[in-house]
């Protein structure tokens, strides 16, 4: 008779947040079709916030209660960062801030295989330098357009143009 190890099964279906990773579409000969993946270094968030402005649509017949409708959508991505000396995707980051450019960013999900991608303007670009410890730096990002969604992916370089895109979240 074979001896067993009894496991939480549940804990496999949770997506911890360390395995979400946030890369930079930069690198030799990167292209939008072709892109080169740079992990952008010392992650400890990139919070991607997905909303849209409300447009009231209450009127007299709405009963006493009020209506909403979705407007326009937004894409926001957060990322806090512990700064390593020549991080060459934070550089690109604080460089895309400089020349007002926005940067093809993708967040990649190693245990499920999903993956979201946009074109995002750098909109904050700041560092924390305390006495007593680590230098942080923060960057806020808003979508240009609508970002692409993907699923069962093996690798963050299998989110490329010529990747179906998944409708929706």
């Amino acid at each position: 008779m074979s001896k067993n190890r009894v496991t939480d099964g549940s804990v496999v279906k949770k997506l911890a947040g360390k395995d979400v990773l946030v890369y930079i579409n930069y690198g030799e000969a990167a292209t939008y079709d072709a892109p080169k993946w740079c992990l952008i270094g010392g992650q400890k968030s990139g919070d991607l916030s997905l909303t849209a402005d409300s447009i009231k649509a209450d009127s007299k017949d709405s009963g006493g209660w009020g209506e909403v409708l979705p407007g326009l959508k937004s894409s926001e991505l957060d990322m806090e960062l512990v700064a390593t000396v020549g991080d060459e995707g934070v550089e690109q980051l604080k460089l895309a801030f400089l020349e007002g450019e926005a940067v093809d960013i993708c967040r990649f999900a190693t245990r499920s295989g999903t993956a979201d991608r946009n074109f995002y303007s750098v909109t904050e670009y700041s560092d924390s330098t305390p006495h007593d410890d680590v230098v942080t730096v923060k960057v806020k990002m808003n979508g240009k357009g609508a970002p692409k969604f993907y699923s069962e992916l093996k690798t963050v370089d299998d989110v490329k143009a010529a990747t179906t895109p998944r409708p929706g979240v």
